[in-house]
């Protein structure tokens, strides 16, 4: 049989095996057709029409399959209708980025921007309306924090997102000065949603042409499969952008397999979500399942811990868990009853216990049910709770990147003591725990080997530890593979995404460098040479 595509290389990482081995990779049609370990066997499958590949000694491995980000806010991000504050290091360089921008785009109706972050303010006092006012006194500006659970506005959005100090909020809180007015900043999703409906609203012309964008910068950097983690809610403004998404991904226009999880916090009737999981059910854009928030972060103290924090020992949590272990435990038990998978935001040990006692109660409540239920994030965690996701069939959801984005905050807002199981990636696949990686974009870029590097080398960008040196240490082989079968295992996809297997769908990536043979220290600035997802060629360098 001839195949399409043959790709031969001396580092070929299959996601079955622990070591790279010299072979090829057979495609046919959106399959592969065959893996060999010996390249003399790769001269059975190149006919006449075959389109061959000799990388010598790059690494090729199955298409990366990022297990954590938000699909439409990580795509306005990565396009030029946002100001990236990434690079601030104080409120007023940041509003003289947004001064710029602003100029630079009269035709914008809203300034949106995101990325900046406290610890990269070095904890200075959060940021007011009152500078934004000033910086874009014309129009709505919109100011995403980078973890995507403060937002930043200026008066014209709190009025045209219709905030008051006094309104009524299901989870979150309306930031409020010394006078009881409105200080310009918003907490948590639940709150921050009157603002992401304005932030995200675009024109279908415009909403195909950022994913358009999108989907090239992901096939560049080799994911071929993602998610959609914003646990968008029921309404018709988001089906129809679901619609939107179906009709692209229907037309070929989507590179990246897209997995989106709805609404499912403080609800016990699922049907809406079930309805939306038969409705958008295509190769490349599916709903897969159900998202909630429990808590916030630790960086603006609503993340919730078990112990109060360090540095605030007054509070274990503002305004957190975002819900009672009851309404939970009856979330969860409804949910996974309708057959669908759950997965719950938990930075912190606090909400991370909650969450595992709400999947325990479902499995006595449903039985065994097989579907895959998972936390996000796991920043801290007890280690008594780490041996139960193993037990209970829990995912560990995690983001390497976030350690060396926090600027070693923890240590300030937990100690060094708590700090032994910060991001416990190791404790994690000991315990024999399933353990799948991701980014979080747009908390971070979608590009996935800062973040690789981040959990083999456990270091910030600039080489320095990140964090306390815990021993929290993967071996390049277990990032990879957190990196593509642990991911492709969330999305309930592992018998068809996540290695290179015979039949599996033909979604392959090859490395500008083999990843098992540099420094660790290289492994952050590595580039993808080639992308090929569904059979397709979608990327080359």
């Amino acid at each position: 049989m001839s195949a399409d595509l043959v790709i031969k290389s001396n580092a070929i990482f299959d996601s079955v095996s622990d070591e790279p081995f010299s072979g090829f990779v057979a495609i046919k049609g959106n399959k592969i057709a065959a893996v060999g370990k010996n390249m003399e066997d790769a001269a059975q499958y190149i006919g006449p029409d075959t389109k061959v590949y000799d990388y010598k000694d790059k690494l090729v491995t199955a298409g990366l399959v990022d297990g954590h980000d938000h699909l439409w806010w990580g795509a306005v991000a990565d396009s030029d209708h946002t100001v990236d504050l990434t690079a601030s290091t104080s409120e007023e360089e940041a509003i003289e980025m947004i001064k710029k921008y602003a100029a630079e785009h009269p035709e914008e109706p809203r300034i949106r921007g995101f990325g900046w972050f406290p610890a990269n303010w070095n904890d200075a006092p959060l940021p007011t309306k009152e500078s934004l006012d000033k910086a874009v006194p014309d129009r709505p500006a919109y100011m995403n924090c980078a973890d995507a659970h403060t937002i930043w506005m200026n008066t014209k959005a709190l009025e045209e997102s219709g905030y008051t100090p006094d309104m009524e909020l299901v989870a979150g809180s309306v930031g409020v000065d010394e006078n009881g007015e409105l200080d310009g900043l918003v907490y948590e999703p639940d709150a921050m949603a009157y603002a992401w409906n304005k932030y995200y609203d675009f024109p279908d012309d415009q909403m195909k042409a950022i994913m358009r964008h999108f989907m090239k910068g992901l096939a560049a950097h080799g994911v071929t499969s993602l998610s959609e983690m914003s646990a968008d809610d029921y309404e018709e403004m988001f089906h129809h952008r679901y619609e939107v998404f179906k009709e692209m991904a229907e037309a070929g226009e989507f590179t990246s397999r897209v997995h989106a999880y709805t609404a499912f916090m403080r609800r016990t009737d699922f049907s809406d979500a079930v309805k939306w999981a038969k409705e958008f059910n295509s190769p490349t854009f599916k709903v897969t399942g159900v998202k909630g928030f429990l808590d916030g972060v630790t960086s603006t103290y609503t993340g919730l811990l078990l112990e109060p924090y360090a540095d605030r020992p007054d509070t274990i949590g503002e305004g957190a868990p975002l819900d009672s272990q009851e309404s939970l435990n009856a979330s969860v038990i409804a949910a996974n009853a309708a057959g669908l998978p759950v997965r719950i935001h938990c930075i912190a040990e606090g909400s991370v216990r909650m969450a595992l006692d709400a999947f325990e109660e479902s499995l006595k409540v449903n039985g065994k049910h097989g579907l895959v239920n998972t936390i996000e994030h796991i920043e801290t965690i007890h280690p008594d709770d780490i041996p139960r996701f193993k037990e209970l069939g829990v995912v560990a959801s995690m983001q390497g990147e976030h350690l060396p984005l926090e600027m070693n905050e923890k240590i300030i807002r937990l100690g060094e003591e708590r700090c032994r199981y910060e991001w416990a990636f190791r404790s994690f696949l000991d315990s024999g725990a399933v353990l799948a990686l991701g980014t979080d974009f747009p908390v971070v870029h979608y590009n996935p080997f800062p973040g690789i590097y981040a959990t083999v080398a456990r270091k910030n960008h600039d080489g320095s530890m990140a964090g306390v040196d815990n021993g929290e240490y993967l071996t390049v082989a277990e990032a990879l593979k957190a990196n593509t079968m642990g991911s492709a295992f969330v999305y309930g996809r592992d018998h068809e995404l996540g290695s290179l297997e015979e039949g599996k769908l033909a979604d392959v990536v090859v490395m500008d460098r083999n990843l098992f043979e540099i420094p660790a220290d290289d492994i952050k600035d590595t580039k993808i040479l080639l992308t090929v997802m569904d059979g397709n060629v979608v990327y080359e360098q």
